[in-house]
């Protein structure tokens, strides 16, 4: 979906919109969409800079870090961001980035592409680690069984700085 800057009659807009079903993919491996996001914001013209703030609403689904096992979890980002036009942009100027440059973006040909946003916001809002539930134990390095599921019946493993006297005791218990 893209918003035309060059239609823009009163210097806002506000949006609504729900994607249908494959309107919109995250062209991520390890995150999906569950079901189609919907997307609600407001833009505003200032000068030659567009704001645009909202949320979005999203269920995805994601590969638990510790189990493996896959899950879905709701997203609902907010966000406030400032867009401007390509051409401002001098590639040639050394420019200090500050924290306002972190919420920004460009805009070629009037156009604002509103689907790159909206799987930007997605990604951003992703926690660091992904799990099924906060208390999962996850699998055993060992075997792989899962721990949440089962007991693994693994021996310890065995510091190797100290396999040399585990070995002396076995030996010993044999004997």
């Amino acid at each position: 979906m893209y918003v035309d800057l060059a239609q823009l009659e009163h210097d806002e807009l506000c949006v609504e919109h729900e994607y249908a079903a494959g309107e919109l993919e995250l062209e991520d491996t390890e995150i999906a969409l569950c079901a189609p996001p919907r997307v609600r914001f407001r833009l505003q013209r200032l000068g030659l800079e567009i704001r645009i703030e909202g949320r979005i609403e999203a269920e995805v689904e994601a590969q638990c870090d510790r189990c493996l096992r896959a899950f879905r979890f709701t997203v609902t980002p907010d966000f406030d961001v400032l867009y401007a036009p390509l051409a401002v942009l001098t590639p040639e100027e050394e420019v200090q980035l500050t924290e306002r440059d972190l919420r920004f973006g460009f805009y070629q040909n009037e156009l604002i592409d509103i689907d790159a946003l909206v799987r930007e916001q997605i990604r951003l809002a992703l926690p660091f680690r992904l799990l099924c539930r906060e208390n999962c134990r996850g699998l055993c390095p060992q075997c792989g069984a899962d721990l949440n599921h089962e007991v693994c019946r693994c021996a310890p493993p065995v510091d190797v700085r100290w396999a040399a006297l585990w070995e002396l005791k076995r030996r010993m218990e044999d004997s």
